[in-house]
């Protein structure tokens, strides 16, 4: 069975946030693979993602919180490393994952279904996890140690 500890995160002001790990499940509720990730809650955090930054630790992302299903789209402007954007339903189902999405590109990245949150890790992490439409996901506090 697979527990969704989300709630807290959107009642928490964003300079207080924690780190949250985003784990990722197979249909037999095994573990595929885990990411620490910084939340992105406030339009400032979001509009800002991951612009600029010149490195991303292996299995380390940003997720984005939304409070409804919607149609998100993205793009990689003034972002200086390939991702991997990997779309996520309020039924905590991975919905979308486009993979290889490339520095400095301006074209839209769309989530092609209503998505409530957004993970993006390094380009090539998603596959090498097993990542696909319909997988199951489950987010925690991560630890202080990190």
């Amino acid at each position: 069975m697979v527990f969704t500890l989300v709630p807290f995160l959107l009642v928490v002001s964003a300079p207080d946030l924690p780190v949250v790990s985003v784990i990722f499940f197979d249909a037999k509720d095994r573990e595929l693979c885990r990411f620490e990730a910084e939340p992105a809650v406030t339009p400032e955090q979001q509009a800002q993602g991951l612009m600029f930054r010149t490195s991303l630790r292996r299995r380390t992302g940003m997720l984005f919180f939304h409070d409804r299903d919607d149609m998100q789209n993205f793009w990689m402007k003034n972002t200086y490393i390939p991702l991997d954007l990997i779309f996520i339903n309020g039924r905590y189902e991975v919905v979308h994952v486009h993979r290889g999405a490339r520095p400095h590109d301006e074209r839209n990245i769309s989530s092609r279904y209503p998505a409530r949150y957004i993970l993006e890790v390094n380009a090539g992490e998603a596959k090498e996890c097993a990542v696909a439409r319909g997988v199951r996901v489950r987010f925690d506090r991560a630890s202080a140690e990190r």
